[in-house]
């Protein structure tokens, strides 16, 4: 049941689609499963329409880069899922995917940054980034406060995060 979704969310975009509320920045290859249980419970509690993650939300022939960062350039909060592999995944070259430009994990997140949506890490089974692990462009991530899901404490740690994007939505925006 939908108890926070305000009559403005509801009256959509000129592309039919409405203002998205919350974006759920992943990488596939790193826990997806959390963006996925977290993905379900925001859902619920906002509907689909206010929550946004890709492969979920983007629909068959819309533009892609338009898509993401129109989505990041209206939420009022930017979930960053942190998974132990988060950091270390490498291209096929062995690069880190996190130090290139184009990567859309750093892409999404400096668009938040950029647009003033507030960044939220949600660890999954990982510590957050310290500073200088990062690319300079993404350091400031290490100093947001996070919240944690784990899976032994799941629904705890879900209700908690659903409750906190909660209050945070019904804080007017900086």
């Amino acid at each position: 049941m939908r108890t926070d979704t305000p009559a403005s969310m509801k009256r959509g975009r000129p592309n039919g689609r409405p203002p998205t509320r919350v974006f759920i920045n992943y990488r596939t290859g790193d826990e997806p499963y959390g963006a996925v249980l977290i993905d379900t419970a925001l859902c619920a509690r906002f509907g689909p329409e206010a929550v946004f993650r890709a492969s979920r939300s983007i629909r068959p022939g819309e533009d892609f880069a338009e898509a993401i960062l129109g989505a990041v350039r209206e939420s009022s909060v930017l979930l960053a899922v942190i998974g132990p592999r988060w950091l270390d995944a490498v291209d096929a070259h062995g690069r880190p995917r996190l130090h290139d430009p184009a990567d859309w994990v750093r892409r999404e997140i400096l668009q938040a940054f950029h647009s003033g949506v507030r960044v939220v890490p949600v660890l999954l089974n990982a510590n957050l980034p310290q500073e200088q692990q990062l690319p300079p462009a993404v350091a400031r991530l290490s100093g947001q406060q996070y919240l944690r899901l784990h899976h032994r404490y799941a629904p705890a740690d879900l209700e908690r995060l659903v409750d906190e994007v909660a209050e945070l939505l019904r804080r007017p925006a900086r």
